[in-house]
């Protein structure tokens, strides 16, 4: 299959049946994220409604898409680790959320080839100049990324622990540039298409898929009936 995105879909209700066909273990994850995002989609920020999405065989991830680009970043290291440390299978996914309708989130799906786009953000990622602190009493202050230790240790007794802490870029109009240019490409590379066949392709292909067609086929076409009562789950 060439290069494809899936346009005005459900997101989480197409997430969520990738999730149930690849993912084995730790599926709680998803929880988080049908948490997170409809909140991002509700964000003011453009960016927080850009996303990279995975699915491993155990457990699921969302990131911030520009986080991602981010070297060193906790995105960036998450994104690269699974490609870098180990054999696990992953299905990734590029997501452009739209807008909330009837509580549901809508928007775009872009599948990835996740070896080819870790290697790709390898080499375009930004270094990290800032970060930008919020404090337990409310206090947002933005510190160079060098001095941020011995800075954080100046300032936690005056305002607080840290509430939050986010990685900002050295150059945030060079990463803007590879952003832009980065989901230009894919959109202009991708053509139309079906949400449903894409899935049902997954069924075919995937390990829990192929498992699940096994049985159906060797199943018995009438169960004898029985008066063995099942163990309770």
């Amino acid at each position: 299959m060439g290069a494809v995105r899936f346009e005005g879909v459900d997101i989480l209700d197409s997430l969520g049946q990738i999730m149930e066909l690849h993912t084995q273990h730790y599926k709680d994850d998803f929880d988080l994220d049908k948490e997170l995002i409809p909140k991002l989609a509700l964000s003011g920020e453009p960016e927080d409604r850009r996303l990279l999405w995975l699915s491993r065989p155990c457990g699921t991830y969302t990131l911030r898409e520009w986080e991602v680009y981010l070297e060193g970043s906790h995105a960036n290291k998450v994104w690269e680790f699974y490609h870098e440390q180990t054999k696990d299978p992953v299905l990734a996914y590029a997501l452009s959320i739209k807008d909330v309708q009837d509580g549901k989130v809508a928007g775009n799906i872009y599948p990835l080839d996740y070896g080819t786009h870790v290697e790709r953000v390898k080499l375009l990622a930004c270094p990290i100049g800032k970060v930008a602190v919020v404090f337990e009493d409310g206090a947002n202050i933005t510190i160079p990324y060098r001095d941020r230790r011995q800075l954080m240790n100046e300032l936690v007794p005056v305002h607080g622990s840290p509430k939050s802490i986010t990685d900002l870029p050295e150059n945030e109009r060079e990463l803007a540039v590879i952003l832009k240019r980065e989901r230009l490409k894919r959109s202009c590379h991708a053509t139309n298409g079906d949400i449903k066949e894409y899935i049902d392709s997954l069924k075919k292909n995937t390990l829990r898929g192929k498992l699940k067609e096994s049985r159906t086929a060797a199943a018995p076409a009438h169960k004898p009936p029985s008066t063995k009562k099942e163990p309770e789950r």
